[in-house]
This record gives C-alpha cells, structure tokens and sequence, in this order.
C-alpha cells in the first residue's frame, strides 16, 4: 500500500483559519490561493474542512467547492456541517470526490449508508474525534461537545455502515505541532480493516515516518505545511528515502 500525504485546509468559509485545539481560530490567508497553491505542489490530495459550519447550522460552501473545482485537478474531500443525502449531493455535484462526516456520522450514522448507497463507500469518510484513549467518548461540533458514543464502538461499526476511510483526529493536539497520538492510531488499526487517515499534530519528517510505519493509508497535516517550510513533496521524498512506498501524482 503507498501512502497518501493529503494537506488539510481549514476554512471559515472564505478564508483559511488557523486555531490550536479546535478553537481560537484566526485567518491567515485566502482558501483559494491555497488550494492552488498546493495544487502546483503536485499533492495527492487535498482536503478542505469548514469550521464554522456546524455552529452556524450550515453546510461547507457550494460556491467555494465550485470555485476549488474549477482550479484543482487532483481529488478533494469536503467536510462540514454536512447532514443529510442532499448536503452531500451538493457538495458532489459541485466537484468534491469525497464527503468527511463527524458529527452526523454520531447522531445519524445511517446517513453513512445513505452516502454510500448512491455514491460508492469510496465517497464517504467518518471523521472520528478522539481524546487520549479510545475508551473515552467521541467529540462532536468540531470539539466542542462530548458525544455517548466511545470512540472504540464507532470504528468497529463504520464499515458495516458503508464508511470508505477514517479520518482520526485528536481534537487536543490540532495544531499544536507536538506530536500525534500514536496509541490511538494503533488501537484503531487493530479495530477495522477501513482505510485509516491519521490527522492531527504531525510535528515533523520523523513523526511522519512513524505514523506511515504504523500501516496508515494516509498522514492528513495542516499547520506544518502552514507554519514550518516543510512541504509535502519532501515529505514523499523523505518516506521514500526511508523505504517507505508514497504516491505520486
């Protein structure tokens, strides 16, 4: 399996945000520069998530999916506030390859089989919030709310459900830079045979190397590709210099 490096742009909708733990967002910069910024880096992927969504009781923007579409030609996923059938038909129907669900993945997990069912399992992917441990309950509402449902019991069920891939995310270490939380990466490996994404506080070339050794399908990183020079071509270089197989577009 070769491994994907897929930059996370977060966005308000307009602009990118940048915050530490899901929270205390600032805008440092346009969302569509950046996309075709990371576009002429010859990424495998992006991924753009709206974090404004869910507390303003909408979807990611149509219009800003259309405008990434026409400038993009590598594959995107989209995600926010996402909540029914027809939020996903929009946003696929504007260009988004794939759908990220959290929170509705908790309080409605059928519409996971719902997306699958007319799109293809390919097309979903579950963002899964998680604290230290995978005992310990799922977030929702980008971090803010502690769901009833334990983490460990979500990944076992998302691929009956019809999920393609995982996205987990460690709410405590978004944009911290200080490392990702490996125990949970592991333990969920053990949980499912789903693609695993990992995200959140990849800190460096090593740390990156040590999360793709782990048997991810895929490192998602934001602040490092924002704030440090590092860049995702050397990222694939460093991997592949290390005996790791990565993806090239």
């Amino acid at each position: 399996m070769k491994i994907r490096i897929i930059p996370t742009i977060l966005t308000d909708g307009l602009t990118v945000v940048k915050g530490e733990k899901f929270n205390n967002w600032r805008t440092v910069g346009n969302a569509v520069a950046h996309a075709r910024l990371f576009s002429q880096r010859n990424v495998d992927e992006l991924m753009f998530l709206d974090v404004n969504c869910r507390s303003n009781s909408t979807h990611v923007s149509v219009k800003m999916i259309e405008e990434f579409s026409s400038i993009l030609e590598v594959p995107f996923s989209v995600g926010g506030g996402i909540n029914t059938l027809e939020d996903a038909r929009a946003c696929i129907r504007s260009g988004a390859e794939k759908i990220v669900i959290g929170t509705a993945a908790v309080t409605n997990p059928q519409l996971i089989s719902e997306i699958a069912d007319e799109f293809g399992t390919q097309a979903v992917i579950v963002a899964v919030d998680v604290g230290q441990d995978l005992e310990d309950f799922v977030f929702t509402n980008s971090g803010k709310v502690i769901s009833s449902v334990r983490a460990i019991d979500l990944i076992t069920e998302l691929e009956q459900l019809g999920a393609g891939e995982i996205l987990l995310q460690s709410p405590e270490r978004d944009g911290t830079l200080t490392g990702m939380n490996a125990d949970a990466i592991r333990g969920a490996l053990n949980l499912t045979n789903l693609p695993l994404i990992a995200s959140s506080g990849v800190s460096s070339l090593s740390d990156f190397y040590s999360i793709a050794k782990l048997g991810v399908s895929a490192i998602a990183a934001g602040a490092i590709f924002q704030f440090t020079q590092t860049t995702p071509n050397q990222v694939r270089d460093y991997l592949k210099d290390s005996a790791i197989e990565v993806r090239r577009t």
